[in-house]
């Protein structure tokens, strides 16, 4: 268990040992999706990281991550603050860590009313002002440029909170404005249900088309895991987070991933 300390807007400690601070820098550039970052960034990062570590309390459950892990972690989970500040994770307390995702069996209605019980594996889960919850053997698959990340879903959900009900609309800068916000993500998501609605093969998740708060998440996740694709297929959407993170992923995707073609216009469907 972490202790609590008073938050120091992204600056690392000052009394951090070289050794620390090499671990740190070594964590990050373990992770593909945080390399581009300007020098200042990764400074910000690290801090960032080091705060999270610290204010949260972190629960392992049969799991035992090294100072290292933890560092990895905590720097993913600190990419989609790093321009809007800490006080954005403040709607919970703790992180808890367990080996495997959890099946649990649930009633769901078609659309015809019908009511049945389905199995459904949660690698991950987000209450309102409640712990956040992640599988190990998932978030050991985080951090490339392939358009998943657990520890970014989850937060996103945390994001989407603070104005209350998860309902895909975080409480918004006072620049941005609602009306677009709105607009672009209804319309994506009416797109992609309208896919899933015709069995045709869709380029994000189709977990998304689960409700728009899971959109929202989805989304997240694509924005800083698989930018180009997120900015091909809908990039209104990606315009506004864009502008919410105050982050543009696109152009920290590595060329040399362009030059392999891996988002290539060809393999977004």
């Amino acid at each position: 268990m972490l202790g609590w300390f008073k938050w120091l807007g992204g600056r690392p400690q000052t009394s951090m040992s070289e050794d620390e601070l090499a671990l740190w820098r070594q964590a990050l550039a373990a992770v593909p999706i945080l390399q581009g970052l300007s020098d200042t960034e990764q400074t910000t990062l690290i801090g960032l990281g080091q705060q999270l570590l610290k204010r949260k309390t972190l629960t392992l459950i049969g799991v035992e991550l090294s100072p290292r892990q933890q560092a990895v972690l905590a720097l993913q989970a600190a990419l989609p603050i790093l321009h809007l500040g800490a006080d954005w994770y403040r709607g919970f307390h703790e992180i808890i860590i367990i080996p495997e995702p959890v099946t649990r069996r649930q009633e769901v209605q078609d659309e015809f009313g019908l009511v049945s019980e389905v199995e459904e594996e949660n690698a991950g889960e987000s209450w309102p002002q409640g712990p956040l919850v992640l599988a190990w053997s998932d978030l050991q698959q985080d951090g490339d440029w392939d358009g998943f990340n657990l520890v970014i879903h989850e937060l996103a959900h945390k994001l989407d909170m603070l104005g209350g009900e998860a309902d895909g609309t975080p409480p918004l800068p006072g620049q941005m404005s609602s009306q677009l916000w709105q607009q672009a993500f209804q319309t994506a998501f009416d797109e992609l249900c309208q896919q899933l609605d015709r069995d045709e093969v869709t380029a994000i998740d189709p977990y998304a088309a689960e409700h728009p708060a899971e959109f929202f998440a989805v989304s997240c996740e694509c924005f800083f895991t698989d930018p180009l694709r997120l900015q091909q297929v809908y990039p209104a959407v990606y315009r506004q987070l864009s502008q919410f993170f105050s982050q543009d992923p696109a152009l920290r995707f590595p060329a040399t991933r362009l030059l392999a073609g891996e988002a290539d216009a060809g393999s977004l469907t």
